[in-house]
């Protein structure tokens, strides 16, 4: 797996505008794709988010990683983190992810924003 860090994440996404989305994914002008997907997992563990209050055509001018925050769950271990998009102090986009440690918590999983093949972690369980 290709991982990258918060430097090159906010390369591929700052100054740019959001042309095009679904819940699956963001289009930026210069054809940038922005997906959310499970990076890694075992067993029955998963992780996944959707993208949410899309601004088209606003230019993003930071990018904030929420808090990881517990979901209680009878069974397992799940977290969530939220990530934000902004245009100066404006939310223009929000991206929500959980990631799932299957039966009982014996298991992981990590959820990434994906951008050209390059997973940038957000969340894990």
């Amino acid at each position: 797996m290709n991982y990258g860090d918060s430097k090159q994440l906010n390369k591929y996404l700052l100054y740019k505008r959001i042309v095009e989305w679904n819940k699956d994914k963001l289009v930026l002008n210069d054809g940038t794709v922005l997906t959310l997907e499970m990076s890694e997992n075992d067993c029955c563990a998963y992780a996944g988010g959707t993208f949410s209050n899309v601004e088209l055509d606003a230019v993003i001018t930071d990018v904030e990683v929420g808090e990881k925050h517990n979901v209680p769950d009878e069974d397992t271990i799940v977290n969530e983190v939220k990530v934000t998009l902004f245009h100066n102090q404006n939310p223009i986009a929000l991206a929500e992810m959980t990631a799932n440690a299957g039966n009982g918590g014996y298991y992981y999983s990590i959820g990434s924003f994906v951008v050209n093949g390059i997973h940038f972690p957000i969340v894990d369980a």
